[in-house]
């Protein structure tokens, strides 16, 4: 995968530097300063890794590192929600769930459909914090256990997200698919003002999960 900017890069040294393969810098001395203020703890390891070289990213970092190994724990035994975002559709607003569920501790993040989870411009939205929690495409969502919390405007704003919970967020235009919502031990809505449809998909997705937090 293909790595781009400091904050990319320095997620994934902060938390699978075992899969980083190659650090390129356009300038040794500007992206160990840069890495200094932004991020101290993997300075060195990023200049250890580090080679001069052409860099398209304004930062003057970029890297590549490997996919980590399938994670399939978290479909079952969490302390934690995991996310379940059904056929989403924008690679931006699928990163930038990841990067959510990262900030706020969720176990992972699922997804169903034909969007790769794992494609680049998903990868960038989160800004490498792919590397800090499972993420995973689901073929069949029958494997995952605990309850099911689906996020819908028509639910239960005092309901709860239990520790273990799947957070099943559906896309702004169609919402939750009818298996899954079929699928609900609980429908939780977020109180809205009135006349406002729907939140973003990564905002909706934060505020749930801040919610329990």
């Amino acid at each position: 995968m293909a790595l781009e900017g400091l904050h990319c890069v320095k997620h994934a040294l902060r938390f699978a530097p075992e899969l980083v393969d190659e650090v390129r810098v356009s300038d040794r001395g500007a992206a160990r300063a840069l890495a200094e203020r932004l991020a101290p703890d993997v300075a060195d390891a990023l200049l250890h890794r580090a080679v001069v070289a052409d860099v398209a990213h304004h930062t003057g970092v970029e890297a590549r590192a490997r996919v980590p190994p399938v994670d399939d724990a978290v479909l079952g035994g969490r302390t934690a929600p995991v996310v379940l975002l059904d056929r989403p559709r924008s690679p931006g607003n699928a990163g930038a769930v990841v990067r959510v569920a990262a900030a706020a501790g969720a176990s992972g993040v699922l997804t169903t459909g034909p969007l790769d989870p794992w494609h680049p411009s998903v990868l960038r939205g989160s800004a490498g914090l792919h590397y800090a929690l499972p993420v995973l495409a689901l073929d069949d969502p029958a494997g995952l256990t605990g309850p099911y919390v689906v996020l819908d405007a028509d639910g239960d704003p005092d309901a709860d997200l239990p520790p273990g919970a799947v957070l099943v967020v559906g896309t702004e235009r169609d919402g939750v698919g009818a298996d899954l919502r079929a699928h609900a031990d609980v429908v939780l809505a977020l109180p809205m003002r009135a006349g406002v449809s729907s939140l973003n998909l990564a905002t909706a997705t934060a505020a749930a999960l801040y919610r329990r937090r």
